[in-house]
């Protein structure tokens, strides 16, 4: 993988920026050249367009914590909300109006674990009577 120069960067952004001005004076919905930069791009494996019941908590946690480090989150956002996006996972939430979010994952303490330093563990919560 080569590194770009800070200067070759720039000009590559700014080709995205004139291509995404040139799209979006062409097409109704605007300029989706912002979806390039997105970091579910490179997540794949990810259920970013599944039916609600096939996102679980671990799933969800994951998509939410790359959507809130993403660099477009603003523009996913606002193409989410002009556009009606109903379905599927967009700026860290999914807009599919039959979705119910799962109960979300948690840290505990791993049995064992030394008092100086301890070592934590996932889990997901069960669902049944409590």
């Amino acid at each position: 993988m080569t590194t770009l120069s800070r200067s070759a960067r720039w000009a590559a952004l700014e080709s995205v920026w004139c291509q995404a001005a040139d799209a979006a004076a062409r097409h109704p919905l605007g300029s989706v050249a912002w979806q390039a930069l997105g970091s579910c791009g490179a997540r794949t494996e990810l259920p970013w367009t599944a039916e609600p019941e096939q996102v679980g908590p671990w799933d969800a946690e994951t998509m939410r914590g790359l959507c809130t480090a993403c660099p477009v989150l603003a523009e996913c956002a606002a193409y989410a909300s002009s556009s009606g996006v109903c379905a599927g996972w967009w700026a860290g939430t999914n807009r599919d109006p039959s979705y119910t979010e799962p109960a979300r994952p948690g840290w505990v303490k791993a049995p064992g674990a030394a008092d100086g330093q301890p070592a934590w563990q996932g889990v997901l919560p069960l669902g049944g009577a409590a």
